[in-house]
């Protein structure tokens, strides 16, 4: 049977280089050394030597064996692990431990320098285990490149961060009394970024060990998709592939175990050391068949004897006409977010409860796709978008077909194909190259490559636009649906619109949209700050500093109430997929240092909502809702001479009423999801009152506080081995105070510290266990159990407060 063994803990990691470079040839077999190869005070020998290998190193170094390992082999006999080692846990991101520094080569990227770190762990495997399984070393993502020794030899190299590898490592293993097994990882990000954002650094993903039987299943051809569904069934093909790494011929014939029916493949017989693929056909009676509303999924059982792989497989079809999307056959307007892989204090090390904890963020907002932007997605993600009903378009970093990027394409769709979420693949995104003779032939492998393995998704493109919708006809041939970037900015002018006049049969749709600033719980422009306004901010796009309304790129790229009303306009595009879900380190626009993270979230850093967040989730929820903004604390507000202030309140009700203190501003009619006033400002209570048939359906209120005198503590996601905890400063009558930014002092009484944020675009402060600055009222904790039995518990206080104890 195959069976997974967990490497996430307890590694050794160094930033830096060594003080003794590891080589990669060698001279002699397993003859590294140093922190490739046991320590003296870890079980076996630095060099495995035979009694013949002991002799002659005898007689090359008068008698010493250690002496003729260096003359012969050069061998490392002294590096060993000093302090500057510290024990990690994976996934881990070694960046996030670095000052941020002022450098404008490093703006874009999150303002963290570049450099080198290394891992290193051991671990046993029993006596004698490679004679009847293989075991198999899996690393799921390591920024950025990746050089990995095993007990004294180099493994091997992998180029990029957002690519899964693994290493066959039955026979340089150590077993039993041979000695423990080392582990080295060197991970380097300064030999050139692959992406303009913040990429982070070191093994931010899982490593683990496979052990699988000698004659094993393949787990990455282990396939099943659905060919058709009508009203009564589904008609569906099953692949397995089978290995035999045994020393004789085996006859087998896998089974497949699904939906409580059993299918026999056909028997074959394999010889030593091949591979052999099988095929079969069979149909559902009354499938369930999986949407992001019922994300129904079946479990497919492949067995043969000794040996069993399981998936997770969801019947489905997608198409894509000059109309839209069409899952299962239905019309379908795809409610989708753009996303990079990181999040608040811990950079791009997410584990699986912060990728649920993510997805089901926007979930609640009414999301039902998301686009992983602009590389492979994570297993995580499409665990987490599988079980909560996300379609995924999983994305390939480069519009390029060298040798190893073709690799890596192909390795990334086996891995990903089964998956019940994905339902697009994207070759590229915004590649210059795009449209032109050369990217047309580039295009054609990829999608070549995708469809021989992949037999039932979309393949699309994110492309760059002009004013003038020119496009290459050779070049957009290759794909099933053409995907533009911004149709509906004012600086792409017209240009998805023209594409779609000279091409009426070609299926288009909006990959990315909006880009609109925002900083939460902020109601003015402060460039000062590196903060945005709400209700709209004056910084622009594609023009210096603070500019005039209806000037090009003012308040992003497009605005929220834009991107909604194209869509209606041209519903052929198929949806949305918002720039971006939640803000993201890097890319700072529309300001400089001390900027490190962009502000286009509909939530921040930490996961917490905007305000337009509720613009959103009123278009696309049914439960009756009203969200009012802003707070109503007169400081961080904007008043006219005469005392006035905005208000807007986002519903999907028919009316909505609003209130200050006692005094009503009467009812208004809701227009695309939105309520606007002018209102003077008035302390005390702000309420609105959302009405559906003249019955009140919903309210939400804002009421003006006093100073902060503590800290409310929340455990907002409860995961499997991560909690996250918000902190929200209350007032001494226990209303929430949204304008404050006081330090907190934490206690943590159970579980271990992993980081903290709280979602400020301009927070220079690194994660600290005992302390973290609230922003507009808010900030993150986030705490890992020690054991799945022992819940984390949090304390906090106000540092004012705290000193009065």
């Amino acid at each position: 049977m195959h069976t997974k063994i967990n490497l996430n803990q307890n590694w050794l990691f160094h930033r830096g280089e060594l003080a003794t470079p590891v080589l990669k040839t060698a001279k002699k077999a397993q003859a590294f050394g140093g922190l490739t190869a046991p320590m003296p005070d870890e079980a076996g020998a630095r060099v495995p030597v035979s009694p013949g290998g002991t002799h002659f190193l005898k007689l090359i170094s008068q008698g010493h064996v250690e002496q003729g390992l260096r003359n012969l082999a050069g061998t490392d006999l002294t590096s060993t692990v000093d302090a500057d080692w510290q024990t990690v846990t994976l996934p881990h991101d070694w960046k996030m431990t670095q000052p941020y520094v002022n450098d404008p080569q490093n703006l874009m990227s999150g303002s963290k320098p570049d450099g080198v770190g290394y891992y290193r762990r051991t671990f046993d495997l029993p006596a004698a285990g490679y004679q009847h399984q293989r075991y198999v070393l899996h690393f799921d993502g390591v920024m950025r490149m990746a050089d990995v020794w095993l007990n004294g030899s180099y493994l091997g190299h992998n180029n990029s961060g957002y690519t899964a590898f693994e290493f066959d490592v039955t026979a340089m293993a150590r077993y039993g009394n041979e000695g423990t097994n080392v582990l080295l990882v060197r991970t380097d990000t300064t030999t050139g970024p692959e992406g303009w954002w913040y990429e982070g650094a070191g093994i931010y993903r899982s490593v683990w060990l496979e052990a699988q039987p000698l004659v094993a299943l393949d787990p990455d051809r282990a396939y099943v998709y659905t060919q058709k569904i009508n009203a009564t069934n589904a008609t569906m093909q099953a692949e397995v592939a089978v290995k035999n790494n045994s020393a004789a011929a085996v006859t087998v014939q896998p089974q497949l175990v699904i939906a409580s029916q059993a299918l026999a493949f056909e028997t074959q017989t394999i010889a030593p050391q091949q591979t052999v693929q099988f095929e079969q056909s069979f149909q559902l009676d009354s499938p369930k068949l999986w949407s992001p509303e019922h994300p129904d999924c079946y479990t497919a059982k492949f067995k043969i004897d000794g040996d069993e792989v399981v998936k997770t497989v969801g019947i489905h079809t997608f198409d894509y006409t000059t109309t839209g999307f069409y899952l299962n056959g239905q019309p379908y307007e795809l409610h989708g977010v753009c996303e990079h892989q990181d999040f608040a204090g811990v950079g791009i090390a997410l584990d699986q409860d912060i990728v649920d904890y993510k997805v089901q963020q926007m979930k609640k907002m009414g999301v039902n796709a998301w686009r992983s932007t602009h590389h492979f997605a994570a297993e995580e993600l499409l665990r987490a978008c599988d079980r909560y009903g996300v379609i995924v378009i999983n994305e390939n970093r480069l519009l390029e077909s060298t040798p190893w990027r073709l690799a890596d394409l192909k390795r990334m769709v086996r891995k990903s194909r089964q998956h019940p979420s994905i339902g697009f693949w994207s070759i590229a995104n915004e590649e210059v190259s795009g449209n032109t003779s050369v990217g047309s032939r580039i295009a054609k492998q990829l999608v070549q490559t995708i469809k021989q393995l992949d037999h039932e998704h979309l393949v699309i493109s994110a492309e760059l636009l002009t004013p003038e919708g020119k496009v290459d006809p050779e070049y957009i041939a290759n794909l099933d649906v053409l995907g533009v970037n911004y149709p509906e900015a004012g600086v792409m002018g017209p240009g998805a619109k023209l594409i779609k006049a000279h091409y009426p049969d070609l299926p288009m749709m909006s990959t990315e949209n909006a880009s609109y600033f925002s900083t939460r719980g902020v109601y003015q422009d402060d460039g000062d700050q590196c903060q945005t306004n709400n209700f709209g901010s004056l910084y622009s796009m594609v023009l210096p500093g603070k500019r005039q309304p209806g000037d090009p790129g003012v308040g992003g790229t497009a605005t929220p109430e834009t991107v909604m009303a194209y869509l209606q306009a041209h519903p052929y595009m198929g949806g949305v997929f918002l720039w971006t879900a939640f803000d993201y380190y890097g890319e700072p626009s529309p300001f400089g240092w001390p900027g490190i993270s962009s502000q286009f979230g509909i939530a921040d850093l930490c996961g917490f909502p905007k305000d337009y967040y509720y613009y959103y989730q009123a278009h696309w929820t049914k439960t009756p809702m009203v969200h009012v903004m802003p707070h109503w604390n007169q400081t961080g507000l904007e008043l006219t001479a005469d005392g006035q202030t905005r208000v807007r309140a986002f519903s999907n009700a028919a009316e909505v009423e609003l209130l200050v203190n006692d005094h009503s501003y009467g009812r208004k009619t809701v227009q695309d999801c939105q309520v606007n006033w002018q209102v003077p400002y008035e302390a005390g209570t702000l309420t609105v009152i959302a009405y559906q048939a003249n019955q009140v359906v919903a309210q939400d209120q804002r009421i003006t506080s006093g100073p902060a005198v503590k800290v409310a503590v929340e455990r907002i996601f409860n995961g499997n081995a991560t909690d996250l905890y918000r902190l929200t400063a209350l007032d001494a009558a226990n209303q929430p105070v949204a304008t404050a930014n006081d330090s907190v002092k934490l206690e943590i009484l159970a579980g271990q510290f992993v980081a903290t944020g709280n979602g400020n675009p301009a927070n220079l402060q690194l994660s600290q266990a005992d302390q973290v600055t609230l922003f507009n009222g808010h900030a993150l904790v986030i705490l890992r159990a020690n054991s799945q039995n022992e819940p984390t518990q949090l304390r906090a206080h106000l540092q004012t407060e705290f000193v009065h104890q």
